[in-house]
């Protein structure tokens, strides 16, 4: 069973606020969370027409009546209303808000540690370690006034792009059950398009923030490695390992990485970002949204990664009729998407020409040899009970999905500690700089301000079949530079969402921010799923009845626990 351990922006006089309730609020004031902002719901707070208890409640009972369906909750923080209590009774007290996410539910995946609850990184094996204190930025959330609502599923060690975890199973999308929501950051991804969560933290080394939000109709950012400290992340590859926002729009995303960022002595990658931040001008990503952000602004197409091209998919035309017509469908919405920023004033430059595919394999550098020292130097420093101090610990457990049983397995057969001699690995390092320059001369050469392709190729494939992804998340990981999928509509025939990916070279979030902003706003392609209000909710949420709802929360054991002589079946059927 899954066991659950356990800056202020100025004052304002919130007229009304604590004359109600012993937490600080008006109660009897509903909480509408369908495709509600962290705008609006912190506007409610300054006007004191809402508690951060009654939010919570909100979400916890939207988890409760829909997670069974979608898998994408592994746990909820036990001490979740205590935190809302705290805030509110600050309000009531100081009349002032905490800071810039004052009351704002945030979900994390669940390789993202936690002092207060478990962080499995979605094995069974990893089910009771507590970590002794919050990854960095938790804390920066946490000091920013924000909740840690709850843990999110994750495709095993954050691996792959289906979304399966031996702990909860596959996540679900919640634009369509039968098909994968996407990973490796699929549970947060599911979570906030159907409205469970109001934001999430995702991670990304090879895709895995962009996948699933464009799987599920969010926008999701990559941000440049060493924007946001990877202090208390669970390893895949560190070279490219980040964490950015999952949100259903392109401002909570900017505001909930405004709270993210910074310099942290922990991890020493983070001193690239110190003099290339907004901030150190006084200002924040929030104030880089422009609605007219497009006018001008030149947008280079990459369009060999369009349809069956040659990131992504194969590059002929695939044999499934089906397949095909879908890839043509998402074809059209990226097309449509181009026509809407070039009336939005943007001048198109289409096709630009992109590295060659091989080129941006071999500059890759997820290598088994730094997975190997990556994931074994964080399992033998965290010291922990309830984790294995190796990956040949996790192996001996048997406790795990057997997906992951040829990476754990070649992994562990490799040398961590030789990573620096392996010549491959030295290579791909070596080749960054000069393939960051093969990208940025077309830009420089045509003006461009960004380069744009779909995120995904083809709609999110069906559980029960062995379909591909059709993914272009391989292309800016070793460029280094961020990259946000943002929603362009959806198709026809699955009813899926699709989404376009914008890359900008590096610690250029300000004007990634301020095109997205700008398509959005022109387009306004996000729907929700039909998820609806939750009318007869009657949970009498506290502490212990949060407790049991996580250990009311079943492991999967038909995918768990047997070790890689199960079959590795994804819906644990």
């Amino acid at each position: 069973m899954l066991r659950a351990g356990g800056a202020v922006l100025g004052a304002s006089i919130l007229a009304g606020y604590g004359s109600d309730s012993a937490s600080g609020g008006d109660e009897t004031c509903e909480f509408d969370p369908i495709e509600a902002s962290a705008r609006s719901l912190r506007a409610d707070y300054e006007r004191g027409e809402i508690t951060a208890e009654s939010v919570v409640k909100t979400y916890l009972d939207r988890i409760e009546a829909y997670d069974d369906e979608l898998d994408s909750i592994l746990a909820i923080n036990p001490n979740v209303l205590e935190r809302a209590t705290e805030l509110d009774r600050r309000v009531a007290e100081k009349g002032e808000l905490a800071g810039p996410l004052h009351g704002i539910p945030v979900t994390l995946k669940d390789n993202i540690e936690t002092d207060d609850m478990v962080t499995t990184g979605g094995a069974v094996v990893m089910d009771e370690f507590v970590p002794k204190e919050d990854a960095t930025l938790v804390k920066q959330i946490r000091e920013a006034g924000g909740i840690i609502l709850a843990k999110s599923n994750l495709d095993e060690f954050a691996f792959g792009y289906d979304g399966v975890s031996s702990i909860g199973g596959a996540t679900k999308n919640p634009y369509d059950p039968e098909r994968f929501a996407g990973g490796s950051s699929g549970g947060s991804g599911a979570a906030t398009a159907a409205n469970l969560t109001m934001l999430s933290v995702g991670t990304d080394t090879g895709g895995s923030v962009r996948v699933p939000a464009s799987a599920c109709g969010l926008v999701g950012l990559r941000p440049t490695t060493g924007l946001v400290s990877r202090d208390g992340i669970i390893p895949l590859a560190l070279n490219d390992d980040t964490a950015g926002p999952m949100t259903r729009t392109v401002e909570d995303a900017a505001l909930l990485l405004d709270a993210m960022v910074g310099y942290d002595p922990a991890d020493d990658r983070t001193v690239k970002s110190d003099g290339k931040l907004p901030h150190d001008d006084g200002k924040r990503y929030v104030d880089c949204l422009d609605e007219d952000g497009l006018d001008g602004a030149g947008i280079g197409v990459y369009r060999d990664f369009v349809g069956p091209g040659t990131l992504g998919a194969d590059a002929d035309e695939p044999d499934d009729e089906e397949l095909a017509a879908d890839m043509q469908e998402v074809t059209e919405l990226f097309d449509a998407a181009l026509e809407d920023m070039a009336a939005a004033g943007a001048t198109v430059v289409d096709p630009v020409d992109p590295p060659a595919p091989d080129r941006i394999d071999e500059v890759n550098t997820d290598t088994e040899s730094e997975y190997s020292r990556d994931k074994g130097d964080y399992l033998d420093g965290i010291e922990a009970d309830g984790a294995p101090s190796d990956i040949d610990g996790i192996l001996e457990s048997e406790e795990y999905s057997p997906g992951n049983c040829p990476t754990l397995e070649s992994r562990a057969e490799v040398d961590g500690d030789a990573t620096d001699e392996d010549l491959e690995y030295r290579y791909a390092l070596s080749e960054e700089p000069a393939l960051r320059q093969e990208v940025l001369k077309p830009m420089v050469e045509n003006d461009l301000d960004a380069l744009v392709f779909p995120t995904l190729i083809q709609s999110p494939p069906r559980i029960d079949t062995d379909e591909g992804w059709g993914a272009n998340a391989q292309f800016t990981p070793p460029l280094d530079f961020p990259s946000m999928t943002v929603p362009i509509g959806f198709t026809d025939r699955t009813g899926m969402p699709a989404g376009i990916e914008i890359v900008t070279p590096r610690f250029e979030e300000a004007k990634l921010f301020e095109l997205a902003y700008a398509y959005e706003q022109a387009t306004e392609h996000r729907s929700p799923p039909d998820y609806g209000p939750v009318n007869d909710a009657d949970t009498d949420w506290s502490k212990a009845s949060i407790e049991a709802w996580n250990e009311a929360q079943p492991v999967e054991e038909t995918v768990a626990v047997l070790g890689c002589d199960a079959p590795a079946d994804p819906d644990g059927q």
